[in-house]
Formats: C-alpha cells, structure tokens, sequence
C-alpha cells in the first residue's frame, strides 16, 4: 500500500503566539464572568465556552474539567491580588504600633494609603469576593484546596502568624485576616459595609494598645447548645442538610444524600418542604438565630458580671468550638451561595439584621450608632474568622481578650453599661 504524505501546505499550522494569547485572555475572563455569576462550583466548560466565542472542544483542550478552570483562575487572577488584599489588611492593624513586635516588623512593607484599605473593607471588589469563596470552598474541594491551601498557609506565616509571636500580635494578625475576609463575605448579603473603616480603626488602636489581661477564672464559657425543633423529622432534616451542604457545597448536595443522612423518606422531605432550597433556608434560619441568641446571651451575662471585655470576646470563643464547626462551615456555604439564590441572600440579610436588633435590646445602654458599629463588626470578623481554621494551627493560642478588653475599654462600653 502506498502512504501518500501530504504536502506541507496542508498540515495544519498553529495558531500564532498572538492569537494564541488573546484567546487565553478570552477564556480567562470568561472563567472569571461565570464565577462571579454563578460561583466557583458552578463553573461549565459550556458557559465559558459560550462567554469566550470558542467551543466546548477548545476549553477541553486547555483544561479537564472545572476544577482545573478554578485553578487556573486562582493562579491567573485572584491569587496576587487578593494576597495584597489580605496584606493590607494586617499591616492596616499594625500602623499605629508605638514598639511593633521585631516579628512583625519585617513582615510590614510600605504603609497602604487609606483610600485602598477603605475601598478593600467598605467596598470589596469581585476579586476579593472570589478570594475569600476560593478559602471556603478549598477546605472541601481536594483538586483546589491542595493548591490553595499550602499557598495560604504560607502567606499567613509571611504575615507574621507564627508559634514565635507574641499571642497578642498573633491575635491582630488573625483580626486583620478575619476582617479582610469576613468584609468580603459579608457583600454576598449586603452590597458593601458602610462606616466599616470606623471599625477597623478602632480594632487597631485597641490592638496596638493593648496589654495582656487575664480571663476571670469565674467566667463560664458561651453556652452553645445543638439546634433542634419540636418535630423529629424536622430536627433529622434540619441536621442533615447542614452536615451534607458543609461536606459537599450547596449545589452538591442532593435531595437523595440528605435524606439518606436524616433516615427519613423523599416523601418525609416534601411534606415538610417545597424542595431543597426550602430546607436549607429553614436549617439556615434556625441557626443563625441560634448563633444571634447565644451570643446574646453572652453580651448579657458579661455585663451582668462587669467582664471588662463586655462578652466581645465569646464571639471568637465560640468560634472555635468543635460542635459548631460543622454548622459553621454549613452557614459559610450558604453564604457563598446566595451569590445567585435570592431566597437564601434575603433570608441570610433577615438573620443579619435580626441579630443587629437583638443586640440592641441586649445593651439599651448604647447609642444607636456604636451599636451598628458593634452589629458590623461582631459579623463579619466572626464570618471571616470561622474561614481561617483550615489554614492555621495557631488560633487557639492568640490572646483576643486582651485586645477586646481594650477595645471594651477604648469605647467606654462599661461605663455605658
């Protein structure tokens, strides 16, 4: 048999370098619109191919499947920016610093104008949206978190997070990542986070002031008890949609695995429930206003007893408990959700404000404008702050009551009380 070759004019040739390059810009942003439309574990070779003008064939050529996309976006995109997003925000903590720590002081570079740390907390771009869903969703998802996680952990080390700090420069460190993160998340709900710079201010100067101050050794801890109804079927819905949506994501988990974990039947479900979304907003609500009258409840007992950090601190605290990790991670991932479900943003914003209202009736003391203040920044250092645990071992030993008997003390809320 005869193997006729074929001419040089007819094999193909390779894009050029430019064309080349512009479709990679193409694909990129494409990658990018969709994520911000409709998150990270929701991104569709067939959506970036639509967004970007090629075909599904050509996105397969450059990545597997969506998880490489979200990587590649990472890596491309969001990664450098939203490191510096973070940095801001710690070295913003230390500014005012009479004698900063020697182990901080390597790690702070240039001082950052007020105008960029204003706009990273009061009005957080899609990038650093992006940032902080790519920690929440990288602590479930393997493919993602086994680059997203060692580059993290790294950074926080570069910042200063370290066993050989002092735990009250460890505790600001932890604040300014909580702050940049939680702001962040916070904007899935809320368009931005007005007056947030007051806050930050304040956490800063009662970091830099502060000193160590011992817990009263009489003071109990925040009593968090498991969320429950009156109906068994509920409780065992409510219980596993939480436990599955924290494991999975909220689009990952399926009617078919909830109902398994709960023991329950599809039937069970729906006489409850319209459908998934239903349950899950349920689950949320219940939470959330749990989580609002615990900490409540520890506002007041702090001030019944004169803490000197007028129960700021049980909101770290309580952060850390291992029975409310896995709730924590499950309200993380409604959070990341109501990016593109209406019903559970709103429910998520009701929760928000409720707890702002409560706090108003716990301490009628204070004025209308530091409680908003308290509202906001009690929210989203907390959201931020269940983020971190994933990244670092060092939470456990940073000293936050100090910092927040001073901030306690710097805004008079004992005397108020």
């Amino acid at each position: 048999m005869q193997i006729i070759m074929p001419s040089p004019s007819v094999i193909p040739r390779r894009a050029s370098s430019a064309r080349a390059r512009a479709n990679t810009t193409k694909v990129l942003r494409a990658i990018f619109r969709n994520a911000v439309d409709q998150g990270l574990d929701e991104l569709s070779i067939g959506e970036v191919a639509r967004l970007s003008g090629l075909t599904t064939g050509a996105i397969y050529g450059r990545y597997e499947d969506s998880d490489e996309m979200a990587i590649e976006l990472w890596q491309s995109v969001i990664r450098q920016p939203f490191k510096a997003r973070l940095q801001r925000s710690v070295e913003f903590m230390f500014a005012n610093q009479h004698n900063p720590q020697s182990n901080n002081k390597s790690k702070i570079s240039i001082e950052n104008p007020l105008e960029a740390i204003t706009k990273d907390l009061e009005s957080p771009d899609e990038i650093a949206k992006l940032g902080a869903e790519f920690l929440v969703i990288s602590r479930r998802n393997q493919t993602v978190g086994e680059v997203v996680i060692p580059e993290v952990t790294n950074w926080f080390s570069e910042f200063g997070l370290t066993n050989t700090n002092d735990p009250i420069a460890n505790a600001t460190i932890v604040i300014g990542l909580s702050a940049s993160i939680g702001t962040a998340l916070r904007t899935f709900v809320l368009k931005s986070n007005p007056n947030w710079m007051t806050i930050a201010s304040g956490l800063s100067a009662a970091a830099n002031e502060a000193k160590p101050v011992k817990i009263p050794i009489n003071s109990p801890p925040p009593n968090w008890v498991e969320p429950e109804t009156e109906n068994p079927v509920r409780s065992a819905l409510v219980d596993a949609v939480a436990e599955v949506v924290a494991k999975t994501g909220f689009a990952n988990a399926t009617i078919s695995r909830i109902v398994r974990r709960a023991g329950v039947t599809n039937g069970s479900l729906y006489n409850l429930y319209k459908d998934k979304e239903a349950l899950t907003d349920d689950a949320m609500q219940i939470f959330l206003n749990l989580s609002s009258d615990v900490n409540r409840e520890s506002n007041r007992r702090a001030a019944n007893d004169l803490r000197i950090d007028r129960g700021l601190n049980d909101s770290f605290v309580l952060g850390l408990l291992p029975s409310r990790r896995m709730w924590l991670d499950f309200r993380l991932e409604c959070l990341i959700a109501s990016r593109n479900h209406l019903p559970t943003r709103r429910r998520f914003k009701q929760s928000l404000e409720r707890s702002r209202d409560d706090l108003t009736s716990t301490m009628p003391d204070l004025p209308i404008e530091v409680i908003n203040l308290i509202s906001s920044g009690e929210q989203a250092v907390g959201i931020g702050f269940t983020v971190l645990e994933t990244y670092t071992s060092l939470l456990r030993k940073c000293d936050f009551y100090s910092i927040m008997a001073k901030l306690s003390e710097q805004n008079h809320l004992l005397r108020l009380s």
